[in-house]
């Protein structure tokens, strides 16, 4: 164990006695309040840079009432669909100068309520809920007046302090039945994903009204639930495939179709001849798998972005009413329909789109210098 080396870290009055001001006036430079004049400022930041000074976030924010810190709530950061959703979040929130508390529920009712409380004994400044099943009341009662953006939840928009984003599950939902009874398709199952989640509850409304509106039975023994998962997908469509005749599938989330494609293949089913499939969100390997899935698009850097720059608005006092935003879905067809073979162009402006979306910008590396070796 490395011995301490007994050297203190700068102190907000070391900064002071250097600068030959007050412990107030650092302060007020460091917290950035106007009161301080140009010369001043110029020296006491010197004087930070010199010394290494590095002001604490909890005495900070006993000043100015904020920890600019904002609690992020998902369900299941194992889900691809969150990674590039919660980029666009902390993106957005790091621009206007926050940093993100991320929390993983693992689709656990218990275990986001404690979050929610220990966030709220954090001291945070805002609150992101993503996909959550606590109550509006029950959100409340943790995370008090603070602004919340709550996505896709069991929240309302009746508190003066909630944003509501409702990505529109049921007309994706709809889109994606459609598509396949135009295909010809008229026994479809669907793996319904977890139950007591708006946003399964939206999705099965949207298969069960596309079905109705074309003049097809809605047949419950159809409807399976599962996990949201690969596993939850392969074993639910094992469920189904065992008891139920089935020419198509449309899944919960693509993590399950891509389970269900497995389940397929041990059944000796072909996809698309056999079993046309759609998934929902288009997560970047859906269009990598063999065959490419056809599914729901949910643009997630996009929806990052958005909650973050609602969650910002309310911070600065610009939206002080409730609100209620509709984010769109858009149906992606490629080949587990039948309906299209993508060409290899097609193909190829996936990877590039996939490419630009995923890089993250990195120094360039030094060149090696490896003149005079030899190949052997």
């Amino acid at each position: 164990m490395a011995k301490p080396t007994g050297k203190r870290s700068p102190t907000l009055k070391d900064v002071a006695d250097r600068a030959g001001v007050s412990p107030k006036t650092v302060s007020n430079v460091v917290n950035n309040w106007p009161y301080v004049t140009d010369e001043t400022r110029e020296k006491v930041l010197r004087e930070i840079k010199a010394t290494g000074y590095r002001p604490s976030v909890l005495a900070r924010s006993l000043v100015t009432g904020e920890t600019r810190t904002i609690g992020v709530v998902i369900p299941d950061i194992s889900n691809p669909f969150f990674g590039q959703a919660i980029r666009g979040c902390e993106d957005g929130l790091n621009d206007a100068g926050y940093s993100i508390v991320l929390c993983d529920t693992d689709e656990n009712l218990v275990k986001e309520k404690q979050y929610l409380n220990t966030l709220s004994g954090k001291g945070i400044d805002g609150l992101i809920l993503w996909g959550g099943r606590s109550t509006k009341d029950e959100v409340l009662a943790a995370a008090g007046n603070i602004p919340i953006v709550a996505i896709d939840t069991d929240c309302d928009d009746s508190s003066e302090n909630i944003t509501v984003i409702e990505v529109d599950n049921e007309n994706g939902a709809k889109a994606a039945i459609g598509h396949l009874l135009r295909a010809g398709r008229r026994r479809i199952g669907y793996l319904a994903g977890p139950g007591q989640r708006q946003t399964a509850e939206r999705r099965l409304s949207g298969y069960r009204l596309a079905l109705v509106e074309a003049g097809v039975d809605f047949d419950p023994c159809l409807v399976v639930p599962g996990l949201p998962s690969i596993r939850g997908g392969y074993e639910a469509a094992l469920r189904l495939l065992d008891n139920q005749s089935i020419d198509a599938l449309f899944c919960y989330n693509d993590l399950m179709a891509i389970g269900a494609i497995v389940a397929c293949n041990h059944k000796d089913l072909s996809i698309p001849g056999d079993i046309a499939l759609v998934g929902f969100d288009d997560i970047s390997m859906s269009a990598l798998i063999s065959p490419s899935l056809t599914t729901v698009r949910i643009a997630q850097y996009e929806l990052g972005k958005l909650a973050s720059s609602l969650l910002i608005e309310r911070l600065q006092g610009k939206v002080l009413q409730s609100h209620s935003i509709t984010f769109p879905t858009e149906l992606q067809i490629r080949n587990s329909c039948g309906t299209k073979i993508l060409t290899r162009k097609e193909i190829g402006a996936i990877l590039e789109n996939m490419v630009q979306s995923i890089a993250v910008d990195l120094p360039d590396a030094p060149a090696e210098n490896c003149e005079g070796e030899t190949r052997r």
